[in-house]
């Protein structure tokens, strides 16, 4: 039963893709419009059970962080890829304060990818100021890394 349940539990980048990069994302690039203040893109993909999970979270941007439908885009691990972003696993959050990214990578720490374990509480609240992007890909969560098969 462990096994199974941690079977997609770890480091969100293991291979450390993002320490290398210098990612530019648009809003543009990924077909959407550049409006004032957030605009989230919730990453999610039917392969990886670990989505299940973070569509739960996902669903509570509205409610929980006052983010209106929108402001919420879904975009597959494919069309991230498309526009020159490397994202290390799925599911994943891109946050983008005034059509700049912010952050980006998992919805929230732990295997079960709970609401309560969420890191972006105090980010879109802004009762914690970012000095820049944060990549966060050393985080440990659940999901599923992305390879071809899942593009």
């Amino acid at each position: 039963m462990y096994k199974f349940g941690s079977n997609n539990y770890g480091e969100f980048d293991p291979n450390q893709q993002w320490t290398t990069q210098q990612p530019v994302l648009s809003l543009t690039e990924l077909g959407l419009v550049n409006n004032k203040g957030w605009h989230v893109v919730h990453v999610l993909e039917s392969q990886c059970g670990c989505s299940r999970l973070a569509r739960e979270h996902a669903d509570v941007f509205s409610e929980r962080y006052q983010i209106t439908a929108q402001q919420q885009s879904y975009r597959s691990a494919a069309e991230i890829a498309a526009a020159n972003f490397v994202l290390p696993a799925v599911p994943a959050v891109l946050l983008f304060d005034d059509g700049q990214l912010v952050y980006a990578g998992p919805y929230a720490s732990g295997p079960m990818c709970s609401t309560s374990d969420s890191f972006l509480t105090s980010i879109l609240a802004r009762t914690v100021q970012l000095p820049g992007l944060w990549l966060n890909g050393e985080v440990k969560a659940c999901r599923c890394l992305v390879t071809p098969s899942i593009k």
